[in-house]
């Protein structure tokens, strides 16, 4: 069994049927050197708990500034979308370009729809004509298999009950856009009302003509499309203008548009660089919090506190926030995670060179048995060890690098060559507050992330970079908070 994030990832075996599109990782820095090895020692005085990583159980003094709760899962479903490394290897060096990324580097969302209606029908409602998501029955959770396997397009997202509820609520976004263009209470992405059904009857008759059935058949394959265009480029512009502003800073995003990219070059085969995936965008890590308040009703943590316990096989005695089916009283109310309607919601753990206790010592959940050294059940010490594996630049190597003039050794408490993901963390912490990221941390996150769009041919940015959210309020804004009460996940 594997994991991601601390996180048991369930079903590694359910990609079956139609093999899903595959991309791969690359440097975005090829000409520095990797930062000397230094083996395990250095990476436990860091990460065990006790260490100097070990920032306890979350308190309000380690809110973050800036960021809401639910954009370290909003982080973690973006990063779902285009990185997958199976290998998880930790024993030895490995070349990046030779390591196989399961996920297309798209920002497609093609963790929400599969490989489509057609390759992939289990993911699909046949009443709809396969134009919808399945989702449970109450509405409140994921569908699932008899044996509670969720049918989703990536069963990490089911890893654990805070990202099941941010994939439900994309499912339930698709499937309301779908109505809408159905309905005509909504245009497609250009503004267009979408037609009726050709015949006038979404069931032709047992009678009806071969050109009349295709011309239906067409009519849902082209309504199915249309959504999820819309969702696409809904989600991609939250990425652009709501997700990179608040963690990289909008001036991040402003210099890309206004002077390119810099140091990532997709190329005509875009790629995944490691220094994003094993460190940039694993600054989400140290903004878990060790707890969440999840609705009016319940505060969970993580992981149970007592590892011996057995997992609670009813899902109405839920006792934290692992993954596996939902029931009604534990569903998410989103007005804790974002800011909506005048809600406050509870805050991210801001982004610092520490991360709470129960990271470090992960739960025989995972995929790191209790009989095996602690040191691997450390989240901070995998993460810098697989930077080994991956021959990460130091990260005063990339800052000297973007022109930037580098934390000192006494500013990060540590001597020699930093660990590119600590030396991320240690920047965000000291140069904002822990709000957002650093100069190094910014430049990668926010150029890989704009760079995958730009190199896409269908994204909005690609096809049509004036566009703006066909679903905005009425004061021309889309984020997070206008999807979820678009998809009706959030009360009035």
């Amino acid at each position: 069994m594997t994991t991601k994030h601390g996180f048991e990832i369930r079903g590694l075996d359910v990609p079956r049927g139609a093999a899903p599109p595959t991309g791969r990782f690359g440097r975005m820095f090829p000409t520095l050197p990797a930062r000397p090895p230094t083996g395990l020692p250095p990476a436990e005085r860091l990460g065990l708990p006790g260490g100097l990583m070990d920032g306890g159980d979350t308190t309000t003094q380690q809110d973050s500034p800036t960021m809401d709760a639910g954009f370290t899962f909003l982080g973690q479903f973006i990063d779902h979308n285009i990185t997958f490394d199976a290998t998880g290897n930790l024993g030895r060096q490995v070349d990046p370009e030779a390591t196989t990324n399961f996920r297309p580097p798209m920002l497609d969302l093609d963790h929400l729809y599969g490989s489509g209606p057609f390759a992939s029908p289990l993911l699909y409602d046949t009443t709809s004509h396969n134009t919808k998501l399945v989702l449970s029955p109450d509405g409140v959770d994921l569908a699932r298999t008899a044996d509670g396997t969720a049918l989703i397009g990536d069963p990490r997202n089911d890893e654990n009950l805070l990202l099941n509820q941010v994939h439900l609520a994309f499912i339930k976004f698709h499937n309301r856009v779908v109505d809408g263009l159905r309905d005509g209470e909504i245009t497609d992405v250009f503004g267009n009302r979408f037609p009726p059904p050709p015949t006038g009857d979404p069931n032709p008759p047992p009678n009806a003509s071969i050109a009349d059935l295709l011309s239906v058949r067409t009519y849902w394959d082209d309504l199915f499309a249309a959504a999820q265009q819309i969702v696409r480029w809904h989600y991609q512009w939250i990425i652009v203008h709501e997700y990179l502003p608040l963690v990289c800073g909008q001036d991040s995003v402003d210099a890309i548009d206004r002077d390119g990219l810099q140091f990532f070059d997709p190329g005509g085969h875009p790629f995944i660089p490691v220094e994003f995936a094993v460190a940039a965008f694993r600054f989400m890590h140290p903004t878990i919090r060790s707890d969440y308040t999840i609705n009016d009703k319940h505060t969970l943590p993580l992981f149970p506190l007592d590892f011996t316990e057995p997992t609670p096989p009813d899902p109405h005695d839920r006792a934290d926030l692992r993954g596996g089916p939902v029931a009604p009283e534990f569903a998410l109310d989103f007005r804790h995670f974002f800011a909506i309607d005048g809600s406050r919601p509870q805050r991210a753990k801001r982004i610092e060179a520490k991360l709470n206790v129960r990271l470090l010592d992960l739960p025989p959940i995972t995929d790191v048995p209790v009989e095996i050294g602690r040191q691997l059940r450390s989240l901070v010490v995998r993460n810098l060890l697989r930077s080994e594996v991956q021959q990460l630049p130091s990260g005063q190597d990339i800052s000297r690098k973007i022109g930037q003039v580098p934390l000192t050794e006494a500013e990060l408490g540590i001597t020699g060559p930093a660990y590119l993901w600590f030396y991320i963390l240690k920047e965000a912490e000291l140069r904002h507050r822990g709000g957002r990221l650093g100069s190094v941390g910014a430049i990668i996150v926010s150029e890989v992330l704009v760079g995958l769009l730009d190199a896409d041919p269908i994204s909005y940015r690609a096809t049509y970079p004036i566009w703006t959210p066909t679903l905005a309020d009425s004061e021309g804004r889309f984020g997070m908070a206008e999807l979820l009460r678009f998809a009706g996940v959030v009360a009035d």
